[in-house]
């Protein structure tokens, strides 16, 4: 063979041999592309899926934010009522009609009078207070500003109990509260 063939021979094998090897090379670089095309899939599926699952865990946490909310305002928009029934009935007690002011204030004052054991005095706010501690034969003790209703006191000062309608509903407040409120919103 000669010298020129060799080379010949060289070259084509050579180009061959390149040929053989860009082959390769673009199978696996088809093969790098599409595995990287798969994982890039995979990983955008997943990413998609995180979001929704961040999208839904926020929906749910803005619903139960917003559910708490109208919640807590319709429990203030309760109170309100509540408080202003609170206003409407101090002021109803304020301006009883004498006859009926007069039967709950004789019943306050027996009472007073019993639990104290007879001897005590009373401090009184209205006129006819005075005359009804006159018919029950209690001494008066003073005024007091209020409502209506009255305070009586034992003899030595120790123990007032406190009749004025203010005072019945400060105490009696949360009770009531409950029976205005199931009568209101149930």
């Amino acid at each position: 063979m000669s010298a020129e063939k060799i080379i010949n021979q060289i070259k084509k094998d050579a180009q061959d041999e390149i040929k053989q090897t860009q082959r390769e090379t673009e199978k696996q670089i088809k093969t790098i592309v599409n595995n990287a095309k798969q994982e890039a899939e995979v990983e955008a599926e997943k990413i998609l899926a995180d979001g929704k699952k961040q999208s839904e865990n926020i929906k749910k946490i803005r619903v139960s934010k917003a559910s708490q909310d109208v919640k807590r305002n319709l429990l203030k928009a309760k109170e309100k009522i509540i408080e202003e029934c609170f206003v409407k009935a101090h002021h109803e007690l304020s301006i009883l009609p004498e006859n009926k002011y007069k039967k709950i204030v004789t019943r306050l004052m027996k009472d007073g009078k019993q639990k104290l054991g007879g001897s005590c005095a009373v401090l009184v706010c209205r006129d006819v207070d005075k005359k009804i501690a006159e018919e029950l034969g209690l001494p008066l003790s003073g005024n007091i500003e209020t409502c209506g209703g009255v305070k009586i006191k034992s003899d030595d000062g120790r123990i007032i109990l406190d009749y004025t309608f203010d005072g019945i509903l400060h105490r009696e407040k949360d009770k009531i509260r409950i029976k205005v409120g199931k009568l209101l919103f149930s």
